[in-house]
C-alpha cells in the first residue's frame, strides 16, 4: 500500500496487483475494499497494469464491495486495464459498475472524461475508459 502524503481526508491507498487473479483472489479483493471502508480509507486506486487475467465469476462480488464503498461515500478507482480486462467486465456484466481510468496522478485532484458516442470511441484517445454514458 502507498500513502500519499495527504491530510487524512486527501490520503490515497494505491493497491497494485499482478498476474491472473483467481475467483478466490478477487473475493478477497472485495472483502478487503469492504475492510478499507470499514476504517476509514476513503480514496483506493486498484492498479491493474500488470494483471493479466481476472475470473470473470468473482467480478459481480468485487462490483457489490465498489458499490458499498461507494454508498458511504467512498471512492474506488480502477488504473490502467487492458482491453482484454474489459471485455472480461463486460461479459460479467458490472463494466458499468467499476470505474476504469488509463492513468493516474496522485498530486492532481481528478475529475472523469465524459463517454464518447459509440461511434467515436476507435477514433478518440481516452483517459477514462467507463462509466456514465452521456
Amino acid at each position: 500500500m502507498f500513502w500519499d502524503g495527504q491530510s487524512d481526508e486527501r490520503r490515497i491507498c494505491l493497491l497494485g496487483l499482478e498476474g491472473s487473479l483467481s475467483s478466490s483472489d478477487l473475493v478477497n479483493l472485495a472483502e478487503r475494499l469492504r475492510g478499507m471502508a470499514a476504517q476509514s480509507v476513503w480514496r483506493v486506486v486498484v492498479d491493474l497494469r500488470r494483471v493479466n487475467h481476472w475470473d470473470f465469476r468473482a467480478l459481480k462480488c468485487l462490483a457489490e464491495a465498489v458499490e458499498y464503498r461507494a454508498s458511504l461515500g467512498a471512492v474506488t478507482a480502477f488504473v490502467s486495464p487492458s482491453r482484454y480486462l474489459r471485455d472480461i467486465a463486460t461479459a460479467a456484466g458490472v463494466l458499468d459498475q467499476l470505474d476504469f481510468y488509463d492513468d493516474v496522478h496522485l498530486g492532481v485532484v481528478a475529475e472523469p472524461v465524459p463517454r464518447p458516442r459509440e461511434t467515436e470511441f476507435e477514433e478518440t484517445p481516452l483517459r477514462r475508459v467507463s462509466g456514465q454514458r452521456p
